[in-house]
C-alpha cells in the first residue's frame, strides 16, 4: 500500500475555498429551513468516515479518501437539494482535481460522495459504504438551528432530541453500532424510526459491503 500523498480532510480544512463551498451550501439549506449541513455536520462525519474505514480494514489510504468524501459530501447544495449528491460528486471533482490525488483517488471519492443519498445510491464501495454510514448515523440536537422549530417540524423534533450520538465498532462481532441517548419526552421513539428508518436500512446495506452487520442501542438498548 501506496503512503498517503494527497491532502487528508484535516488538511483540506483549512483551504479557504474549500470552507467557503460547505458554508454557502448550508447558507442556502438554512434559507430553505433545513438542519446544519454546515462544518460542525461534515466535520463529523468526515471523522467518523475515516475512524470507521481505518478501524475495519487498517488501509489508511482508503480512510483518509473517507474522510474526503464525508467534508464535501454535501457541496452539491450550491445546486439543489434535489440530486445533491450527484452534482456534489461533479463539484468535488473539481475542487480535489490537481491537489495530488490520483485518478482512483478521485474516483473513489466522487462514486462515494455521487452514491450517500437513499433512494438513489448505492454504497457499493468501502469508501461510499463509511460515507453512508457516517452521514446517516449523525442526528443530534446541534444541528438544530432553533429550539423554536421543533414542534413544528419533526426532522427538528427528532434531532433536538437526540442528547448523545455515536458509532461503536466491534471488531469480534463485526458489528457497527449506532448509539444514541433520546430524551423522550421531546420525541417519541417512534418518531426516529418515522423519518430514519429508509437511512438506517440504507446503514444496513453499507455495512454489509464491510462484512459487517449494523446495530442500534437506544436508550441503553439493543434494537
Amino acid at each position: 500500500m501506496r503512503e498517503v500523498e494527497f491532502p487528508t480532510y484535516r488538511e483540506l480544512l483549512k483551504d479557504k475555498r474549500i470552507l467557503y463551498y460547505i458554508e454557502r451550501a448550508d447558507y442556502f439549506l438554512e434559507r430553505m429551513g433545513y438542519t446544519d449541513h454546515g462544518i460542525k455536520h461534515v466535520g463529523w462525519v468526515a471523522q467518523k468516515a475515516r475512524e470507521l474505514l481505518l478501524t475495519i480494514t487498517g488501509d489508511r489510504r482508503l480512510a483518509e479518501l473517507a474522510g474526503v468524501a464525508g467534508l464535501l459530501h454535501d457541496i452539491g447544495h450550491v445546486v439543489s437539494r434535489h440530486d445533491h449528491a450527484q452534482s456534489g460528486a461533479l463539484l468535488a471533482y473539481q475542487l480535489l482535481k490537481g491537489r495530488g490525488y490520483l485518478d482512483d483517488d478521485l474516483t473513489e471519492i466522487t462514486f462515494a460522495i455521487g452514491n450517500h443519498e437513499e433512494g438513489t445510491g448505492e454504497p457499493a464501495t468501502e469508501v461510499a459504504a463509511a460515507l453512508v454510514i457516517a452521514d446517516k448515523s449523525h442526528v443530534h440536537r446541534t444541528r438544530v438551528r432553533s429550539s423554536k422549530t421543533i414542534y413544528e417540524d419533526i426532522h427538528d423534533r427528532v434531532n433536538y432530541a437526540v442528547l448523545y450520538s455515536n458509532l461503536l465498532v466491534d471488531k469480534r462481532e463485526r458489528v457497527v453500532k449506532l448509539v444514541l441517548r433520546i430524551d423522550t419526552e421531546i420525541s417519541d421513539l417512534l418518531d426516529y424510526f418515522s423519518i430514519f428508518q429508509p437511512r438506517m436500512e440504507m446503514c444496513r446495506r453499507a455495512t454489509r459491503v464491510l462484512g459487517y452487520r449494523f446495530r442500534i442501542r437506544i436508550n441503553d438498548t439493543d434494537l
